[in-house]
């Protein structure tokens, strides 16, 4: 009992600061873009601080008698960590849900009209793609249609070369999967 009194006055404000502040400042890479896929290369880059607090926690817990208040800093790192993907997944999930309720309405339209709309209403052509730049909620992410006359497929991007992908068309069963390109 008189340790953990001996330790708290030992480890003022100023410990505690220096314990909490550098996982905090990890939610900044929430606030550093509104875009889905920028933010796949911001969380990578937060791997090397969890890989070390991974590696710390380890070895503190092996010599758990010294320093054991210093077991803050690695363990809110990792923790803030995992928030950061969990929302990550949250808004990249709602986007998909955008992406597939508009797929949906196009795969319709296919199947009523026999054939695939040129330009889908609330798309707009870039130059020589059909995107969707607006899906999502807190981070944006974009999605590109390719078409022929019998079928579609839709590309929704949660990084550079990985997402889903969402075909359908005239008589061609709908359907949501995941893609990689390497």
């Amino acid at each position: 009992m008189n340790s953990d009194i001996d330790n708290n006055t030992k480890y003022g404000t100023k410990h505690w600061l220096k314990q909490v502040i550098p996982p905090l400042l990890m939610l900044s890479v929430l606030f550093s873009t509104d875009k889905g896929t920028a933010l796949v290369f911001l969380v990578g880059i937060l791997i090397i601080p969890v890989l070390i607090s991974v590696l710390s926690v380890f070895i503190k817990l092996f010599n758990l008698k010294k320093r054991k208040y210093y077991l803050v800093r690695p363990l809110l790192t990792i923790g803030f960590f995992i928030l950061i993907l969990g929302i990550s997944q949250w808004a990249y999930k709602i986007a998909l849900e955008q992406a597939t309720s508009a797929a949906q309405a196009i795969h319709d339209e296919c199947n009523s009209k026999s054939y695939c709309p040129e330009n889908p209403s609330g798309w707009v052509v870039d130059d020589s793609r059909i995107i969707k730049r607006d899906l999502g909620f807190w981070f944006k992410y974009s999605a590109s249609y390719h078409y022929n006359k019998e079928d579609f497929n839709i590309r929704v991007y949660q990084g550079p070369d990985i997402g889903e992908m969402i075909t359908g068309g005239v008589e061609i069963p709908f359907k949501v999967e995941s893609y990689r390109e390497n």
